[in-house]
């Protein structure tokens, strides 16, 4: 995967972050002004884990991060080598016996392909971008952005613009920024788009 920004947060303060985004490639189309670019950067300096200056999150919190990536990426269905669906946390087969394909007929991701992880087979099923929105408006109660221009003046208004920005959000539980207890730097992919757009 291919990391965009670069991110720096300071430490939080109750339920607002603030921080910067830079990219890693100059050659830049803008910032995403939406609020899901927000909820995305919280999420993932959680999945990048506590060597970078995030710490750990509740169980609670993490089983939501956990949901929230379901939602964007799509869950995985667990299959054993011929395409049969697998009990929940195990490698045996569910009993009555049945295909993936056929139980999750029309959610199959055409585009989230197939894979293996610990092992285990899994076939990928679609994000739910609807879903994922959803669920930032109720996350993120603000959310602002802003280019940092050192000298407009010398700005070409056929170029794209600068490389950095200034964020501020502020989330409807601290708790989802619990991770953020000191200043921390991390990188993403994420780019404020939601699945499909």
């Amino acid at each position: 995967m291919t990391m965009i920004f670069d991110v720096f947060t300071e430490a939080t303060r109750g339920t607002t972050l603030s921080g910067t985004v830079q990219y890693r490639d100059p050659d830049n189309y803008g910032f995403n002004q939406g609020p899901a670019f927000g909820l995305q950067l919280i999420m993932d300096a959680w999945s990048e884990g506590g060597d970078f200056g995030a710490g750990p999150v509740s169980a609670e919190t993490e089983a939501e991060f956990k949901q929230l990536f379901e939602l964007y990426f799509g869950p995985k269905a667990w299959v054993d080598e011929d395409g049969y669906l697998l009990e929940d946390g195990s490698t045996e087969v569910r009993i009555p016996r049945v295909k993936a394909e056929e139980f999750y007929k029309g959610r199959i991701d055409p585009y989230g392909g197939r894979g293996t992880s610990g092992g285990v087979r899994y076939i990928c099923l679609t994000p739910e971008p609807g879903a994922f929105a959803r669920r930032t408006e109720e996350i993120i109660v603000s959310w602002k952005i802003e280019e940092d221009d050192e000298d407009p003046a010398d700005a070409d208004e056929d170029e794209p613009g600068g490389t950095s920005a200034f964020f501020t959000l502020e989330v409807s539980d601290p708790r989802y920024l619990e991770h953020f207890a000191k200043n921390a730097f991390f990188q993403t992919a994420f780019t404020g788009h939601l699945p499909g757009a």
